[in-house]
């Protein structure tokens, strides 16, 4: 996305804020039209749904008529998914021409499999009947980090050699880079997995890198997961919870698919859908379990994440996500490394050793409860899972404790059969927090003022990355300041 777009986007933002009933504009774009056309040529079912562009989402489905709660949104016929067993026939059938057909040397995953299936299309525009569908995805997925830290050529590692990658990497949350350094391994490990299969079946392998990382993408951010196998027209009604329009599969083999005109409907935290798979006529259908009005633009869930997973996953943060949260899990295993270490240089003074620790550690795995530290905006008090981590380490660093005593004392407060905690270690929990999140809130603090100074040069010209990644970089951390200063009081 340039940064004249962008600038648009954010204008239209702004005008949506101050006129809420603004409705979306109906596309023309010639993409859309052939897709449209293409879509019902296939023999897709009418719907109340058209592509329109909307003042704060960009580009979604619009309702074009009113739609009742419980009525279907879009139904897609089986033929028009595009699977992994469908890529394998296809796969295994250009061997046998080869006379290469060994159906038990197929190693590929179905993200595999769905990845090599778009690089293939890809390659082959304009001799493909998927053609039309294909001239619809993203050019690029400039807002997503791993498509500007995977580098121009194959490797397990991020590439941080540019000032814009390196910007990036410096400027993404410990924890969401984490995130990206696992997806660029994944990636990796794809890559050379499909090469070696392909190769088995005297295939042309991927070649272009850069290629290869759109269409891992493409399959990342725009599948649909089927959900579990079940029979007949059984649905997955999905009453409580904002749901993923996760479908049942046809067969025990697939358990995702490409889906044209699916992968327009945008996110909402608020969507409810329920779903399910007409036997009968041989196709998905999408239910909304919320009504919408003529001109409104109807959603999906892709789950209850925060603006990291969402930025690292799809390419996006939201400006109100009731799930954003702040992570602490670094910050523990730091402290835990600097206890460790203290013990180690102190060994004739302190009470336990720093082998003692990790067997505190263990008790927390085996009791599920290491990892996953969070805060919440609003918490009136620290989560069950940091205090348990805290309560364990800390009482065992009281003078004279015991391990064993300690970890006895700590299983029965975690059964509720002991409520008491000691004031001194109860204290010296709430002060760590208290030192851990004015940490955070001092560093994301400076880390906002670089961002906007990379905005004010953006604006000036001088952009060398998506504005809307930076965008989204920036919503990040601000929710992890807003929630780090609130917390320093709990």
């Amino acid at each position: 996305m340039s940064g004249r777009t962008f600038r648009q986007r954010r204008q239209r933002q702004r005008q949506h804020e101050l006129a809420p009933n603004v409705k979306g504009r109906p596309s023309q774009d010639k993409e859309w039209v052939a897709l449209r056309e293409w879509c019902t040529a296939q023999g897709m079912p009418k719907s109340k749904l058209t592509l329109a562009y909307f003042p704060d989402t960009f580009r979604g489905m619009m309702a074009t008529r009113n739609i009742e709660a419980d009525e279907e949104m879009i139904r897609v016929p089986e033929h028009m998914l595009m699977t992994a067993s469908k890529v394998r026939r296809e796969v295994l059938a250009r061997a046998s021409d080869n006379g290469l057909a060994q159906s038990s040397a197929w190693r590929l995953s179905e993200h595999q499999a769905l990845v090599y299936w778009t690089y293939d299309q890809r390659s082959k525009l304009g001799l493909s009947v998927w053609d039309t569908y294909v001239n619809t995805l993203p050019r690029d997925f400039s807002s997503v980090p791993l498509y500007v830290l995977s580098g121009t050529e194959p490797a397990s590692s991020l590439s941080v050699n540019t000032d814009a990658e390196k910007w990036v990497a410096e400027h993404l949350p410990h924890s969401v880079l984490l995130k990206v350094t696992e997806q660029q391994e994944r990636l990796f490990n794809d890559w050379t997995c499909t090469c070696e299969v392909l190769t088995k079946f005297n295939i042309e392998s991927p070649v272009d890198w850069r290629r290869y990382v759109w269409a891992w993408l493409v399959v990342n951010t725009r599948c649909i997961h089927l959900g579990r196998h079940t029979t007949g027209n059984q649905q997955s009604a999905i009453s409580s919870q904002p749901s993923s329009a996760v479908f049942q599969p046809i067969s025990d083999r697939d358990s995702m698919a490409l889906a044209p005109m699916l992968d327009l409907l945008n996110h909402n935290c608020q969507a409810r859908v329920s779903t399910y798979f007409d036997t009968g006529r041989r196709q998905f259908v999408i239910k909304t379990l919320r009504r919408y009005c003529k001109g409104e633009e109807a959603f999906i869930s892709y789950g209850p994440h925060d603006n990291g997973f969402m930025l690292a996953e799809y390419g996006f943060a939201l400006a109100e996500n009731p799930h954003c949260a702040l992570e602490l899990d670094c910050k523990v295993e730091m402290w835990i490394s600097t206890v460790k270490a203290n013990l180690n240089t102190r060994r004739a003074r302190a009470t336990i050793k720093s082998t003692d620790v990790d067997a505190l550690v263990d008790v927390l795995k085996q009791h599920g409860l290491w990892g996953d530290f969070t805060l919440f905006s609003g918490s009136a008090e620290l989560p069950y899972r940091l205090q348990a981590a805290m309560y364990l380490v800390f009482a065992a660093m009281k003078p004279g404790a015991g391990i064993k005593g300690v970890i006895s004392q700590w299983e029965r407060w975690q059964r509720g059969e002991n409520t008491s905690v000691s004031e001194e270690v109860d204290l010296a929990v709430k002060n760590w927090v208290s030192r851990t999140c004015s940490e955070v809130a001092e560093h994301s603090s400076k880390l906002l003022d670089n961002i906007q100074a990379k905005q004010n040069d953006d604006a000036r010209g001088s952009e060398c990355l998506d504005p809307f990644l930076v965008h989204c970089i920036r919503l990040i951390w601000t929710t992890i300041n807003k929630i780090a200063i609130e917390s320093t009081s709990l």
